[in-house]
């Protein structure tokens, strides 16, 4: 009966712990790409918004996209990190 209520007692502390490091936990992604590569989609959204800017639709949904793309594009800016040291994949 003992080893029962000490199970029991084990599982109301580890609760607490395991529900607060649900809410902290982040999940970080890495996406890996060549210089030339982040230089070509960097130039492909740069030519997304000025086709949006000299489009027809209205102009509430221009700055949607633009603003879309310039978060985007800050995201990118923030965690871009330089590795030298990757192997070139085959």
């Amino acid at each position: 009966m003992k080893t029962v209520f000490k199970k029991i007692g084990h599982f109301f502390w580890l609760l607490p712990i395991v529900l607060l490091l649900a809410f902290t936990a982040q999940k970080y992604y890495v996406v890996r790409m060549i210089e030339a590569q982040d230089q070509y989609h960097w130039q492909n959204l740069e030519t997304i918004k000025a086709f949006m800017d000299q489009s027809n639709l209205p102009h509430a949904q221009v700055k949607q996209v633009i603003l879309a793309i310039d978060s985007l594009q800050k995201d990118m800016q923030r965690g871009l990190s330089i590795d030298s040291t990757i192997v070139k994949p085959k």
